[in-house]
């Protein structure tokens, strides 16, 4: 094959520069490509840990507020112990299974 460069004529030789070129360009628009798709996946995983990050804050600020509502009554004073106790194991689970379910794991 580089023997017969000197038998080119100069729009042969253009014409095969301009092959190998479009060759280098397809493997690089490739690469880019794969890099591309790397880039969006690693975007897609911190979506998901910050959309389930949020809404476990949300969850939390919710039990939070439902719990500082039911204490500021009078009804409140005299309430059991064991009735805060189901309110906040309530919350924990729920706490829990928003935490599970963002982090990937079944519910």
């Amino acid at each position: 094959m580089f023997g017969s460069f000197h038998s080119m004529t100069p729009l042969e030789t253009r014409k095969r520069l301009l092959v190998a070129e479009s060759d280098l360009l397809r493997v690089q628009l490739s690469e880019d490509g794969e890099r591309l798709k790397s880039a969006w996946d690693r975007s897609a995983v911190r979506a998901r840990f910050w959309s389930g990050l949020v809404a476990s804050l949300a969850v939390l600020m919710t039990g939070l507020s439902a719990l500082r509502q039911n204490t500021s009554g009078d009804a409140s004073k005299h309430a059991s112990w064991g009735g805060r106790f189901l309110q906040g194991a309530s919350l924990i689970s729920t706490l829990w299974l928003s935490w599970k379910r963002a982090r990937g794991g079944s519910s």
